[in-house]
């Protein structure tokens, strides 16, 4: 008998032996296929130990009567079949504006401590609220500082002003402002001031806000003399909030009417510390400068309040 040596085939790495077994165990189809086309790409000269390898892994599986792998299925011949053109369902209709709103607003309570007209000390609070959409904007703002003493009001002061705004760019808008005051002790029973004009922000970043405004105003005033003034008058205001650290921000609001008989100035400048969660702390100081004060009475007046304040 002649004996006809067979051609030897390099043996498989150790790695893509085991490798190749755990993809033929997995049962896994699409990886297998694509484990034996790379080991073959890296190793051409173990090609046909692959093979070998997989069919006695077949072959072996065959045996026990397990579950082989598959033989790649035949690839089916797509059918196209020309179907009617159905129109897209309609787009379901937009939420209504309102959902788009978002409320914001706090609250605030303490102490204060003034000089000037009423000079003393007494209870603080105030409250603000806001609403905005995507191009407008309402506010409203309410304060009171009350004080007694042997049961008498020797302080009563309250602020109340609703302003909109609706702004026709990135940056610019135009607002409307309404403002009721009350503070006999500086010399009049109620004061309303009512302006509107153009305002720009300046600044928009996350740690730092500038924004101004200005237009005229017309204010009304009841003086505790019996008096009636009515003037129109400018208002010019700036706004700044400034985050020093992220617990810690500093804000100023001044405002400034100007008329013909006096002009009123007002700032408020506030330090506020974060607490626990929405609660913190607000050191604030306010200046208000009438030019044109009532007979007897002090230009200046001057408080400053120790409050908490409760965002929501």
């Amino acid at each position: 008998m002649l004996l006809v040596a067979q051609p030897a085939f390099a043996q498989v790495p150790d790695g893509v032996s085991k490798l190749i077994d755990t993809a033929l165990r997995s049962g896994d189809r699409a990886g297998l296929d694509a484990v034996l086309r790379y080991a073959k790409q890296a190793h051409p000269q173990s090609a046909e130990a692959i093979d070998a390898q997989v069919a006695a892994f077949r072959t072996d599986s065959s045996s026990q009567q397990a579950t082989a792998i598959p033989p790649p299925a035949p690839v089916p011949v797509p059918v196209v079949v020309a179907q009617a053109a159905v129109p897209a369902p309609p787009a379901a209709a937009e939420e209504p504006a309102a959902a788009d709103v978002k409320w914001s607003g706090e609250g605030e309570l303490g102490a204060f401590t003034s000089t000037g007209n009423a000079p003393g000390m007494g209870l603080a609070a105030g409250l603000k609220l806001t609403a905005e959409g995507e191009d407008w904007r309402v506010g409203l703002l309410g304060r009171a500082d009350y004080q007694e003493t042997n049961d008498v009001v020797v302080r009563e002061q309250y602020r109340f002003s609703a302003e909109p705004n609706y702004k026709f760019n990135e940056r610019g808008y135009v607002y409307g402002l309404g403002q009721f005051e009350q503070d006999r002790f500086q010399g009049f029973h109620s004061r309303y001031s009512v302006s509107g004009g153009v305002g720009y922000s300046i600044l928009t970043g996350e740690n730092a806000k500038l924004s101004v405004k200005a237009g005229p105003a017309w204010r009304f005033t009841q003086l505790v003399t019996g008096m009636d003034e009515s003037v129109v008058a400018g208002l010019a205001s700036v706004d700044i909030k400034l985050r020093i650290t992220p617990t810690i921000q500093l804000s100023e609001a001044a405002s400034a009417y100007v008329d013909e008989q006096r002009s009123t100035l007002f700032s408020v400048a506030a330090l506020d510390s974060q607490l626990i969660g929405k609660l913190k702390a607000r050191l604030s100081y306010t200046v208000q400068y009438e030019s044109t004060p009532a007979l007897g009475r002090a230009p200046t007046d001057t408080t400053s309040r120790l409050t908490l304040v409760y965002g929501f």
